[in-house]
């Protein structure tokens, strides 16, 4: 018997704690799932899970040895990604995640026209603001935004961000506009996930507190707000492009706008990207600038 026999099978329970959703992720019988993982517990002769009539669970066995077989399979996944740069034309399943809005906003309707243009692509897109392990949930490509943390993840920047410091031009008539950010302290500042905003000052970048009487993790919301002269707000620009446009919502304090943050597209550290990943990296760079 192949000593990769039940690899596969048991990759996939491990992941997702169960024969069933195993067995229709690998498009196979529940049997044939547990008739393999038995057959491989036999070959090395570890107990790899803990079955219960209601759940499946991890060994330590189990967790040791699916955390190094997974570096296997993921070196197949590279050897088979190798001989797909030859196609030319993108086609099978990519796995990928994105913030909740700006994936709605700005990735899927580029993951829409990707798909237009190759019929054989299959996307599965989990929205998320909680940055998801890519190699443990299995995703080919994350979309990212800011500051990217040091890892052994790659990365391709796709385009950039702008904070603006902006407001109504009924909110400048009201109460004046400030002309340094210290003179914050006395104005009304809409306030997101956090309170503070960043700005840059004589070429260094810095955080400064603000304060004001209305918080929300919607930027949206926040832009309404400030529409509606409740106070000054931070956002990037994509909230608000088309409101400065307009001219309902005015720029100020622009000698302090902070340096651009990056638009990112990462992905696992495999030696190569699979031909349809590559593609979309392509395409949404080109969508997004």
């Amino acid at each position: 018997m192949s000593r990769w026999a039940g690899i596969d099978e048991f990759i996939a329970v491990g992941e997702e704690s169960s024969f069933t959703k195993a067995a229709v992720s690998l498009n196979v019988s529940v049997a044939h799932i547990s008739r393999q993982v038995t057959q491989l517990e036999h070959r090395l002769n570890s107990q790899l899970l803990t079955r219960t009539t209601r759940s499946v669970v991890l060994t330590k066995e189990g967790e040791a040895f699916l955390h190094q077989i997974k570096h296997l399979q993921h070196a197949m996944d590279d050897a088979t990604a190798l001989l797909a740069q030859q196609q030319s034309t993108p086609k099978g399943k990519i796995k990928l995640t994105a913030p909740v809005m700006f994936g709605e906003t700005f990735i899927m309707p580029a993951v829409h026209t990707f798909m237009q243009q190759y019929p054989d692509v299959e996307v599965v897109m989990a929205l998320s603001n909680q940055q998801e392990n890519l190699v443990e949930g299995g995703f080919d490509l994350a979309i990212r935004l800011g500051h990217l943390k040091d890892s052994s993840l790659k990365a391709r920047r796709l385009s950039a961000r702008h904070f603006v410091i902006c407001c109504s031009p009924d909110y400048l008539n009201n109460f004046g506009e400030p002309h340094t950010v210290t003179e914050l302290h006395s104005h009304q500042c809409l306030i997101g996930n956090s309170s503070y905003w960043r700005v840059c000052e004589q070429g260094r970048d810095k955080h400064i507190k603000i304060a004001g009487r209305l918080q929300c993790n919607s930027g949206w919301a926040l832009a309404d707000a400030a529409k509606k002269g409740i106070g000054i707000v931070q956002l990037p620009n994509y909230y608000i492009e088309k409101d400065l446009e307009a001219g309902s919502l005015v720029p100020i304090l622009t000698h302090y706008q902070p340096k651009p943050e990056g638009v990112w597209g990462v992905y696992p550290p495999r030696q190569f990207v699979a031909t349809n990943v590559k593609a979309l990296l392509d395409h949404l760079a080109n969508a997004l600038n």
